[in-house]
């Protein structure tokens, strides 16, 4: 009995450990419960995938320089996009994209703030859930059904 525990106890502790790590399969990459994630596809995808991927790495390229140049700026965030637009093909655009962008940023940022401080004080699944409510969600990220 004495070396059956210790072994019992092993064999739960891998099998624990080997689930815990499991690796989400190929066909679910990117795939959380609100569905498939929106944004930039791979390349592999795009009709030409030898411009995608130029034109990716010069976005990464143009970012990188843009960061660069404005790290010690007060005003890094209005730095950086007049550093981006700057060498867009049509900067007026890009400003009024980058514009709109950090509006809805703001008011996301607004609206998650209201949810934590009206539910100040809870913890763990009580939270989730006063959250979920604030945002007129259920936890798992859909919308409520009634």
């Amino acid at each position: 009995m004495n070396r059956l525990l210790p072994a019992l106890a092993a064999a739960c502790f891998s099998l624990a450990a080997s689930t815990a790590m499991a690796v989400t399969p190929p066909g679910d990459a990117g795939k959380g419960p609100g569905g498939p994630r929106h944004g930039m596809r791979h390349c592999s995808q795009a009709a030409d995938p030898a411009k995608c991927e130029a034109e990716r790495k010069e976005r990464y390229e143009r970012v990188k320089q843009a960061r660069e140049a404005c790290k010690d700026k007060p005003d890094r965030r209005g730095c950086m996009t007049e550093q981006y637009c700057a060498k867009e093909q049509n900067p007026a655009q890009c400003q009024a994209r980058a514009k709109e962008r950090h509006a809805r940023m703001s008011q996301r940022m607004d609206q998650r703030q209201a949810a934590h401080e009206a539910c100040t004080g809870k913890r763990g699944d009580e939270l989730q859930t006063c959250l979920g409510a604030q945002r007129g969600t259920s936890r798992r990220g859909g919308p409520d059904k009634k």
